[in-house]
């Protein structure tokens, strides 16, 4: 299993893939094209998303990461702060906290988020009336 990292912003997010030397990071738009794009990029039986729950901004990828049946998972933000200082990482950047989101994945294996599927659906749709999940 290969933990990915994804922090996650408003208008985007930046994912951080392991490959041999490491972690490959890439920045996506934070809407339905790229997280398409994004899911179209990973297989759903080797890899694990993890990403901070950071309210209303994560909940399309966490959505649509789970109806394409790809193991992910939310942790608190705290816990990743928390493993950055005894990790004793000090640059923070969207990239840097990536990679130390998949290494937390990797380290600390988080369980798999259950989706409360017609709860998160509504707000999806209410917060983004446009958003185009098909």
């Amino acid at each position: 299993m290969k933990f990915v990292g994804i922090d996650i912003a408003k208008g985007t997010f930046v994912a951080a893939c392991p490959v041999q030397n490491g972690y490959q990071t890439k920045s996506c738009p934070n809407d339905a094209k790229g997280v398409k794009k994004f899911i179209g990029s990973i297989s759903n039986a080797d890899y694990h998303c993890v990403l901070e729950a950071t309210g209303n901004y994560g909940t399309l990828l966490l959505y649509m990461l789970s109806e394409q049946e790809i193991a992910v998972s939310l942790v608190n933000p705290k816990q990743i702060k928390y493993f950055a200082r005894m990790m004793m990482v000090v640059t923070k950047t969207y990239f840097v906290d990536a990679k130390l989101i998949a290494l937390y994945g990797e380290k600390m294996q988080p369980p798999i988020y259950e989706m409360p599927t017609a709860a998160i659906l509504f707000t999806i749709l209410t917060d983004n009336p446009a958003t185009d999940l098909a």
